[in-house]
């Protein structure tokens, strides 16, 4: 667990560094800027509270290997492929995804 908070610490650290200018640079997700890779951390900080904050009735369906194996990769026609890009593009200036990632994340 130390390795990730360290990781974690480290990556929210990364993110509140950036110049404001980056966030709207290509990032290494094709399709994808720096503020719609930064959206997709704090949902994922999301996810994982309330992963953590909610009680499983049933069995694991997945494991820490599994869990990342894609059925197929997206192909940009699901409507809910925008959405991510469409929530960062919402939060208007950077500072406020930097606030939200360390919010969330520091939870």
């Amino acid at each position: 667990m130390d390795l990730f908070t360290r990781s974690w610490t480290a990556l929210r650290r990364a993110v509140a560094d950036l110049p404001d200018q980056d966030f709207e640079r290509p990032c290494g997700c094709a399709g994808w800027l720096v503020r719609d890779l930064v959206c997709h951390l704090v949902i994922d900080a999301q996810d994982v509270l309330i992963t953590l904050a909610t009680p499983a009735g049933t069995e694991p369906t997945v494991d820490a290997v599994t869990y990342w194996e894609l059925v197929e990769p997206p192909t940009g026609e699901d409507p809910l492929d925008a959405l991510v890009p469409r929530l960062a593009a919402a939060y208007g200036e950077p500072r406020w995804l930097k606030f939200h990632l360390d919010d969330v994340g520091s939870a």
